[in-house]
């Protein structure tokens, strides 16, 4: 049989040994001047911070193969005294006891903090500033509640179409946006090289209305942009006087007659990719409303460029996000244009003269 082992004490079990108190230096050390210091390591106060650093070195060597660890301690506090390092740190400690403190912090302590982390703060101004813009564009800001995309080889002031709105509208906070697209360069006019991208941009948000050159509401047609305005010319005719209509012509247009009028243009780039033109794609409908005075134009804030055909076409995007406003809209605008020539003529008495 085998022995019995004794008994293990549970409380005797895992007891860890308590820790060694700290050796501290000796009084004496930590009194000394630094020439004292100096002395303690068989150097004169001149001497180079690398023969105190062998010095060091070489005593702790012999003290730690000793274990003596008081003579390490009081090793560590000499060298400290010698290297300055107690001095500076007791000048930095009353500095900080006698300097003016700012949010718990002396200059000192402020300065040397704005060294180290200055691009966090950077970050965080970047950061609210962000935030204060995207604040105020999607919530403080008034919502567009109108766009106007103006398509075609002309210029724009747009300012007399937006105060126009503003003022005998609804729509207060209008984006009227204007792309001088040259569509036909046949008479070697300047073409600006992003204008097509910009017309890209202003057709993809949707305008309500769209205003074009003779030579640009076409391609608009032809890619099924233009909304059908026969009702609303029919509308028209029995609701305006004669006056008023005499300012605008309807734009009776159809797929076919496009391919018909670009055929040569088409069929070189296109060649055989070209869709068969459907019996749909026969039908003319009103596409929009020519107007052709120069001074009509310029009364909406429009100048044409080219040198023949100086008309515009005002239309209705199909995909306007409201419709039925658009084309009443449509209507109040163009049934406006006598009362808006007349305003244009009395701010520039000479503009007709120029005919």
């Amino acid at each position: 049989m085998s022995k019995k082992e004794p008994k293990r004490d549970a409380s005797s079990e895992n007891v860890s040994e308590p820790k060694k108190d700290a050796i501290l230096p000796d009084p004496s050390i930590e009194a000394m001047t630094r020439e004292e210091a100096m002395a303690y390591f068989d150097l004169p106060v001149w001497a180079k911070p690398e023969d105190l650093d062998k010095q060091f070195w070489k005593l702790g060597k012999i003290y730690k193969a000793q274990k003596d660890e008081q003579k390490l301690a009081d090793l560590a506090a000499a060298y400290n005294i010698a290297n300055g390092t107690r001095d500076r740190k007791l000048a930095e400690k009353k500095e900080e006891e006698t300097s003016r403190h700012i949010l718990g912090k002396t200059s000192k302590q402020w300065k040397e903090f704005w060294h180290y982390e200055w691009w966090k703060f950077l970050i965080a101004i970047a950061a609210v500033v962000f935030i204060v813009a995207v604040i105020k564009v999607y919530f403080m800001s008034p919502k567009v509640d109108l766009r106007v995309a103006s398509i075609g080889h002309f210029s724009q002031d747009t300012e007399i179409l937006s105060d126009y709105l503003k003022s005998n509208t609804k729509f207060k906070n209008p984006d009227i946006g204007s792309a001088n697209v040259v569509s036909d360069n046949e008479e070697g006019e300047e073409v600006d090289p992003y204008a097509t991208q910009l017309a890209v941009s202003l057709m993809a948000v949707k305008p309500d209305l769209l205003v074009y050159d003779a030579l640009t509401a076409p391609v608009y047609v032809n890619s099924e942009n233009l909304a059908e305005l026969d009702d609303l010319y029919e509308t028209m005719k029995a609701t305006w006087s004669e006056e008023e209509l005499s300012h605008i012509e309807p734009f009776i247009y159809s797929r076919a007659q496009f391919y018909e009028d670009y055929s040569e243009m088409l069929y070189e780039l296109y060649e055989d990719e070209l869709e068969p033109l459907t019996d749909k794609d026969y039908e003319e409908h009103v596409y929009g409303f020519i107007i052709r005075d120069r001074v009509d134009c310029l009364s909406l804030g429009y100048t044409v460029q080219w040198e023949g055909d100086a008309s515009i076409i005002v239309g209705v995007n199909v995909g306007s996000g409201q419709l039925d406003a658009a084309k009443k809209l449509a209507d109040q605008l163009l049934k406006d244009i006598p009362t808006l020539r007349a305003a244009y003529i009395e701010s520039h008495p000479y503009v007709e003269a120029e005919d």
